[in-house]
């Protein structure tokens, strides 16, 4: 089990949980809890990482830069009669999960997320007939960030379609978490991936505090 000091998990739990009863006395959070977030941050990577492995390939990244880990997904639905070789129809979904984790958002931050999730993972997109769709996702863990670089952020927009979308599309996606506040920001395209990582973060916090409680 991965270590969480109490005090840091309780100041989250109560960002992303107890902040819907009362008005958050950020002040107060922010001495309690600037020196712990950069740990809780760390921990809730593993975390999530351990949560994705259930449905995606994990591969660390250990490059010293943000990026810490490309989470990957493939499904292939068919259906066919008597033999596998006859098919009806058959689908392919992919998704490549780029995960980051900072301290500070800023400008040139997102423009590099943005870049490098672009050039690494359109060459893996492989249009064909039975392609529906590939997602590249980034989703990122900060503490803090610059309103101008969340302004940016909404603003990341990348769709290919292929043969008018007989072979698919591409798009970009992306949802960042404010580990400070609880709050997601993301692009247009990635307001559902924003609510699955918002729920998911939230559950993880919520079952970090369950077990300090058994202690």
């Amino acid at each position: 089990m991965i270590a969480v000091n109490v005090s840091d998990s309780q100041i989250i739990y109560n960002l992303f949980f107890r902040s819907k009863q009362r008005p958050l006395n950020r002040n107060k959070e922010a001495r309690r809890g600037v020196r712990g977030l950069s740990q809780l941050r760390e921990n809730l990577v593993e975390r999530l990482k351990k949560a994705y492995s259930a449905y995606y390939d994990i591969e660390d990244i250990q490059d010293g830069t943000p990026l810490k880990a490309l989470c990957s997904y493939h499904l292939r639905d068919s259906q066919y009669v008597l033999v596998k070789q006859a098919e009806l129809w058959a689908a392919e979904s992919h998704e490549y999960l780029y995960l980051w984790s900072t301290d500070h958002l800023d400008t040139p931050l997102v423009e590099e997320i943005f870049r490098r999730v672009t050039e690494d993972g359109e060459p893996r997109v492989r249009p064909h007939a039975q392609h529906m769709y590939t997602y590249l996702t980034a989703v990122v863990l900060y503490d803090s960030a610059d309103p101008l670089a969340l302004a940016r952020l909404k603003k990341l927009k990348r769709r290919r379609e292929f043969k008018l979308s007989l072979h698919g599309w591409m798009e970009f996606r992306i949802a960042a978490v404010d580990l400070s506040t609880g709050e997601v920001t993301t692009n247009r395209s990635g307001k559902l991936i924003g609510k699955d990582v918002k729920r998911l973060v939230a559950r993880i916090v919520s079952k970090e505090k369950g077990e300090e409680q058994k202690q």
